[in-house]
């Protein structure tokens, strides 16, 4: 490489530094009202978890919009590029905002997630209840593409349901997922080599055959979380357990058998479900506000290409992360 080009390429990386620089110092604007790039950026300095911007003009009071969309996880998709992704802490921050703001009436949550994390799914349902008494707003679910088993779970929290014909719902069900790849290990010449403390300590653990104790407490764990589910559905669509227990066998239904069954109020689209929010919340010709996650920024892309997603280190992490049991509200 020529001198020139050297020097181009140093000009370069001081305009960059000194660019990323600069964002950080730009002082708060306010990203309510359609999308506001400095507001992007302002969250490097302020670390806002999401934006708004106006899905729908109108006089009335305000509704809040608010997008729940992918796997149910505690651990985000590690990727720069993509800004709508789910997020856990985003949406519960989300949530926290919509309620308590004083000219918010009511809520909106468009739901299209094949369920997730127990432990997450639960918070979510718990937290909204607890925002719901708390602020006394109404809140109506929005069932998108899909909205099953976690998706499912999360939604009993609403005031009222509406699914599209189309919804894929239900799958009322829990399920611990692991492999067993002894014999390949065998074949490449791989053997396990664990220390632990007590028999159950490697629970699951793929390089050997499960025992029947084994099969056991998983499935206890797994009968556990069932029982909160079923619970949580007889609760919420206000059904005899009994009969919820006869539709939960981890089935999905459309929309148009969900409401023929009980699990669902209304068949319609997203703006019917606006507009039942606002009766719901006593608002004539809603003002409607879109929450979103944040846009992604420089600082995150420089950090995600230097992430260890390709070497030694990041495989492993990864493998550990996909590999670990996990109790799930998915559908399959």
């Amino acid at each position: 490489m020529n001198t020139k080009r050297w020097w181009a390429l140093a000009i370069f990386l001081v305009l960059l530094v000194t660019w990323t620089i600069s964002t950080t110092k730009i002082k708060p604007v306010d990203s309510t009202g359609t999308a506001n790039y400095l507001a992007y950026l302002n969250r490097l300095e302020n670390k806002q978890a999401f934006t708004t911007q106006v899905y729908r003009e109108g006089k009335g009071d305000s509704l809040a919009l608010i997008k729940l969309e992918g796997i149910i996880s505690e651990s985000p998709v590690n990727s720069a590029t993509v800004s709508t992704s789910y997020n856990h802490q985003s949406l519960l921050q989300q949530l926290e905002a919509a309620f308590s703001r004083p000219d918010i009436k009511g809520i909106i949550m468009q739901v299209n997630s094949p369920g997730g994390g127990v432990y997450e799914s639960d918070e979510i349902y718990n937290r909204i209840l607890e925002l719901k008494a708390k602020y006394n707003k109404p809140l109506v679910v929005y069932m998108g593409q899909e909205a099953a088993s976690g998706g499912y779970y999360v939604s009993m929290a609403a005031d009222k349901i509406y699914a599209n014909r189309n919804t894929l719902t239900g799958s009322i069900g829990v399920i611990i997922r692991t492999y067993n790849y002894e014999q390949l290990a065998e074949k490449v010449g791989v053997k396990d080599v664990t220390f632990k403390s007590g028999e159950q300590k490697d629970l699951l653990n793929p390089m050997r055959p499960l025992n029947e104790e084994e099969k056991a407490i998983a499935q206890n764990l797994v009968n556990e979380s069932f029982g909160y589910f079923v619970d949580i559905v007889a609760k919420g669509r206000n059904m005899d357990r009994d009969l919820v227990l006869q539709l939960a066998d981890g089935r999905i239904y459309s929309g148009t058998q969900a409401k023929y069954l009980g699990l669902v109020d209304e068949l319609g689209n997203l703006d019917q479900a606006i507009n039942d929010a606002a009766k719901l919340a006593n608002i004539t010709d809603p003002h409607v506000l879109l929450y979103q996650n944040p846009a992604p920024d420089i600082l995150s892309w420089l950090y995600y290409i230097k992430a260890p997603a390709f070497d030694i280190l990041g495989i492993k992490q990864q493998m550990d992360r996909v590999l670990s049991p996990q109790i799930m509200y998915l559908a399959n």
